[in-house]
């Protein structure tokens, strides 16, 4: 970070040093200098920044299985349980299902969720699911540790913070030409464009720790077989499918065979013929 800062000192020093204007320069590159000595340089002895409790940044994935025409009730029914939290401490970020056949139905939901209350708020999900007739086929939790991101991104809004507020002030009270007045303030909307990226994803950072992402998928179970009428006709269907792959096989074979058949056939005729004429040639009686 330091080194950053370093360097974009030297930038700017540079900057206003080519506009002829060395002595109206000075003020610009001694705040950007003063910003990198007031940053902890790498080894000098500073404190590192504490941490006490981890940043965590968690995912939930949940997959459920129910009757295909009972996906999008159950939907309904996760997106109430979140309503009933309020927007501030659940979002429904994206839903989507597929209809068709009951069989091949799926459907997904993605939440956000407090991160202080997820737990629980999954239980209330599996119990919904199980009032559905459906059950649980995957759960899985993802944690990311961003302790580090959140405070590297705290240091550099800080020192971006210091550096737009030097060279605001700078501008205000210098005396130059109009081309370093251009410099310097092209140096500060540098500066105040970095610190914008820094907040927002800070922001962003704050948000995934703040709130957990919960992803639901959806899938259709076949139904419970019927009596023994249901279980006999499966049978027959299953039955029926394997007898037209044994005839499919037998044809391919025979397909594949018949221009051998042809090719070597009269050949094979023509053996045996002459091997039933030897045999039945009488033996001349010896002597």
């Amino acid at each position: 970070m330091t080194g950053r800062v370093a360097a974009l000192s030297l930038a700017l020093t540079l900057m206003l040093a080519g506009c002829g204007a060395a002595e109206t320069s000075a003020p610009v590159a001694e705040a950007a200098a003063d910003v990198a000595e007031a940053a902890p340089a790498k080894g000098d002895g500073a404190a590192p920044v504490a941490v006490s409790v981890p940043r965590i940044a968690y995912i939930y994935r949940l997959g459920y299985r129910v009757a295909g025409d009972a996906i999008p009730k159950l939907q309904q029914a996760h997106v109430a349980l979140c309503d009933r939290l309020g927007p501030t401490r659940c979002q429904v970020a994206g839903m989507q299902s597929s209809g068709g056949e009951a069989d091949y139905a799926s459907g997904t939901l993605k939440l956000r969720v407090e991160s202080g209350v997820a737990r629980a708020f999954i239980t209330r999900l599996n119990a919904a699911a199980a009032s559905a007739g459906g059950r649980t086929t995957e759960t899985a939790i993802e944690a990311e540790d961003v302790s580090k991101q959140i405070v590297d991104a705290s240091a550099r809004i800080r020192q971006r913070e210091l550096l737009v507020t030097r060279l605001t002030e700078v501008l205000r009270t210098r005396q130059g030409s109009v081309g370093d007045l251009v410099a310097a303030e092209r140096a500060v909307a540098e500066a105040q464009e970095e610190l914008d990226q820094a907040k927002g994803w800070l922001a962003e950072l704050n948000g995934r720790v703040a709130l957990s992402t919960v992803e639901i998928s959806y899938g259709a179970q076949a139904a419970d077989s019927g009596g023994f009428g249901a279980q006999l006709q499966d049978t027959l269907a299953q039955s029926g499918s394997l007898f037209l792959i044994g005839l499919r096989s037998l044809l391919t074979i025979l397909i594949v065979l018949a221009p051998w058949a042809l090719l070597f056939g009269p050949l094979v005729w023509l053996g045996l013929r002459w091997r039933r004429r030897r045999m039945a040639r009488p033996v001349a009686p010896s002597d």
